[in-house]
């Protein structure tokens, strides 16, 4: 079958085992209130921040994320490479949650989930925007249809029940409140969006981002132990899903003081060394960015970033983003595999040497193919009070090699093994 046909049939063919899925499992997705996220950034990290307000608050919650599932008993690492899983998978651990006794559930909803149709067969009622920027634009042919395939999960919201809330500073944000909804509610930093027309506005005040992250959301403050200012409109979307859902704004302050983040999201580890290492997923630009401003907050003397760009049908253009991107904020730079898929991994390392070198910031950078043994020599060469940001796998649990070879891939404890080896 061509291409081009085959891509046309995908999303009949997803819904279709979308909806069939539903009714083998029983429905679970109409037995549960349902949140999903949707965004280019923040979306796993909104989830989690969600359902741990829910739990804490004794709304028994379950979800689905990019980095892991939860089925309202057990947490376990996401090891099917798809952020949002087929239709029937996606199911099944729906019926898990409803089984153990879930009231709630959220899912994070991906523009190619969306796009395929993996969200039908589930009564969504609550839907989530985090904020929008290029991303996959070469697999769904244009900005726009991206746009238009993260707006297909506010399209499912009943206009008499359903609630929208938003990131009123992206410039996206009226888009996705112009979907029919009973509720629509937004955050923001400035206060002239206060007087939004139909839209609870919340704003997002004092935003302090250290060694731990400060805001107040309306009267609410918060204290958590993150960094980056983008964890503050993460938690703050959070927070007001959770108000929605039945949660006052101090008792998710109060949840939210013990959250620890998420595995492989601005993740840092620790192993006695003398400088900091974090480990982050920004397959993005826009989340490379946000990542890399959150580190340059921190007290440092270099910042050593190690990072690679996708191959296969990913968008080119963010390589070179990547690299312009890196040279404005790392002092050393190691450029690396990420996932080849049938790519040159040379090509995509030159692309984002281009990048580098565009930015005019003559940084010093070097191209080490081997990720591994990237991580290791980037380790190597940190001095005390540095700090070395390794992006693009977070808590992935796999990488694939040219020729769309896949191995068996956890970047923490990559890391880990080549700090022991250090001492």
């Amino acid at each position: 079958m061509p291409k081009r046909l085959f891509k046309f049939f995908q999303p009949f063919y997803h819904g279709a085992l979308a909806v069939l899925a539903s009714y083998y499992y029983g429905r679970p997705g109409f037995k549960m209130q349902v949140v999903g996220v949707t965004g280019t950034a923040g979306k796993s990290s909104t989830v989690r921040m969600l359902a741990h307000i829910l739990n804490i608050e004794h709304k028994k919650c379950g979800f689905i994320t990019t980095v892991s599932f939860h089925d309202g008993n057990l947490e376990s690492l996401n090891q099917h490479g798809l952020s949002m899983p087929g239709g029937p998978l996606l199911q099944k651990q729906l019926s898990l949650m409803l089984k153990n006794g879930c009231k709630f559930a959220i899912v994070e909803c991906t523009s190619e989930g969306l796009a395929q149709n993996r969200h039908l067969g589930i009564g969504f009622g609550t839907a989530v925007f985090t904020n929008l920027h290029s991303a996959h634009t070469e697999a769904h042919g244009g900005f726009e249809n991206y746009k238009k395939a993260k707006g297909k999960l506010f399209e499912t919201l009943s206009s008499k029940t359903g609630a929208t809330v938003v990131n009123l500073d992206d410039s996206h944000a009226d888009y996705f409140l112009n979907f029919p909804a009973k509720n629509k509610i937004g955050i923001t930093q400035d206060p002239a969006k206060k007087f939004y027309q139909q839209v609870k506005v919340m704003l997002l005040t004092d935003i302090e981002s250290g060694e731990n992250l400060g805001f107040a959301l309306e009267h609410a403050a918060f204290v958590l132990p993150l960094t980056g200012e983008f964890n503050a409109y993460n938690a703050g979307l959070a927070a007001a899903a959770a108000e929605h859902l039945g949660v006052n704004l101090h008792a998710s302050a109060q949840a939210l003081k013990n959250f620890s983040g998420s595995a492989g999201r601005m993740e840092e580890i620790k192993a006695g060394q003398n400088f900091r290492v974090f480990v982050d997923y920004a397959p993005e630009p826009a989340g490379m960015e946000a990542a890399l401003k959150a580190v340059a907050n921190l007290p440092h003397n270099r910042i050593i970033h190690v990072f690679g760009s996708t191959g296969g049908h990913r968008d080119i253009k963010k390589r070179f983003e990547f690299g312009t991107i890196s040279a404005r904020f790392a002092d050393e730079i190691f450029i690396t595999n990420d996932d080849v898929y049938d790519s040159d991994p040379a090509k995509i390392a030159g692309d984002v040497e281009t990048g580098i070198l565009q930015a005019g910031a003559g940084k010093k950078h070097q191209t080490i193919l081997d990720r591994k043994t990237a991580i290791a020599a980037a380790l190597g060469d940190a001095k005390a009070g540095d700090i070395v940001i390794i992006t693009g796998k977070g808590s992935e649990q796999f990488l694939v090699l040219p020729g769309n070879k896949r191995i068996f891939w956890d970047e923490r404890e990559v890391v880990k093994k080549a700090l022991s080896q250090l001492k």
